[in-house]
């Protein structure tokens, strides 16, 4: 069984599976990141075990070739057989869909698997957009002005809709996909002929649809650690995005296109900081986002106004907890080791056995 190593260290298996790649759009960023999160596992002296979420079923793949064409197992069966070998945590790297709204935390639980990421209430709250904000204004956050749009409501008082978003939200304005993540389903539009393509597109996969105003200001994205009973979130350094003179919106394309955007370290005054730091350790713990957070945010004159938050942050070279991490002097075999001692800490807190840290 799990079990606390000496001190305040909590032992992590010297196995464990990678859970990657998954059925939806964030497939290919997923197996970048597996990628990245595997070769720091072998470095920090834990033998990773790649296991890709496909279409009908789960493929255990070599740690040199995350596209490997495989024998498809259930999920169920593959895990039942990783833990009658002895494992005890996985390394989530499942990013959005089934991987950030639960899902896949209340399968690894049912086997009482240690993972990365959040529980099931966290990743339910933070993965979608809607509900994210509500949470935060619940607890006195600044989020955008904006407004929640039904397919059916759409369909039925179009008109009413569009009135609506021209008086209260202003164009331009930002439209998201609620559960899209790496910014897919995302697009600055500029005026209400441009609104209704995008949403009327953003209906053929999604019954939902989100439009913020446009905020101006400093984009910044900041991670954090999590913690185990007894100790506070670690607040990592924090990253500023700078987009090239071309760009207007840090979306899909400028996050994986070289040279379209910056992540370089934010300078910010004492007070602008304390402010983010204090309100991200609130979110992180009242949202319960588990081993790591990546939250994003727009700082203006009055103030930080929060966008998003993720609880499996993404893990290739160009991905901000990595860089994040590097800028706070943890490299990236220690910043995995990290992330599964936490997830076991909150393992033995969630079924009763952990002790505070003295």
């Amino acid at each position: 069984m799990l079990s606390r190593g000496t001190g305040d260290k909590t032992m992590v298996s010297r196995h464990v599976p990678v859970i990657y790649g998954g059925t939806w759009s964030e497939r290919n960023i997923s197996i970048q990141s597996a990628r990245c999160v595997i070769g720091w596992l072998e470095d920090a002296g834990i033998e990773p075990v790649p296991v890709r979420w496909d279409d009908d079923g789960w493929v255990i793949c070599p740690v040199d070739d995350l596209e490997q064409i495989g024998e498809p197992v259930n999920p169920c069966d593959l895990l039942q057989s990783q833990v009658d070998s002895g494992i005890e945590e996985v390394f989530n790297s499942l990013h959005g869909g089934a991987g950030e709204d639960g899902t896949l935390a209340a399968l690894l639980s049912s086997f009482k698997l240690a993972h990365t990421g959040a529980g099931v209430v966290g990743s339910a709250v933070s993965a979608c957009k809607i509900t994210f904000r509500q949470r935060l204004r619940g607890i006195g956050m600044q989020v955008a002005v904006g407004a929640v749009v039904h397919e059916e409501i759409w369909a039925r008082r179009r008109g009413e809709v569009l009135s609506g978003v021209a008086k209260e939200v202003h164009y331009p304005c930002i439209v998201k996909d609620p559960m899209g993540g790496s910014s897919i389903g995302l697009k600055l539009v500029n005026d209400e002929l441009e609104l209704q393509e995008f949403i009327e597109n953003l209906f053929k996969k999604t019954r939902l649809v989100l439009i913020e105003q446009r905020v101006i200001g400093r984009e910044l994205s900041i991670a954090c650690l999590g913690a185990g009973r007894g100790s506070l979130p670690q607040l990592l350094q924090p990253i500023e995005v700078v987009l090239n003179d071309e760009r207007e919106i840090f979306d899909f394309e400028a996050k994986y296109t070289p040279g379209a955007a910056q992540e370089i370290h934010a300078s910010l005054s004492p007070e602008e900081w304390m402010q983010i730091a204090q309100e991200i350790r609130q979110m992180h713990l009242e949202l319960d986002l588990g081993t790591a957070s990546r939250t994003d945010l727009i700082l203006t004159d009055d103030g930080p106004v929060y966008l998003e938050t993720n609880t499996v942050p993404g893990c290739t070279d160009r991905s901000i907890l990595p860089i994040a991490a590097g800028l706070s002097g943890i490299s990236g075999p220690e910043l995995v080791r990290k992330l599964l001692e936490i997830a076991v800490a909150n393992h033995l807190e969630r079924w009763g056995r952990g002790p505070s840290a003295s």
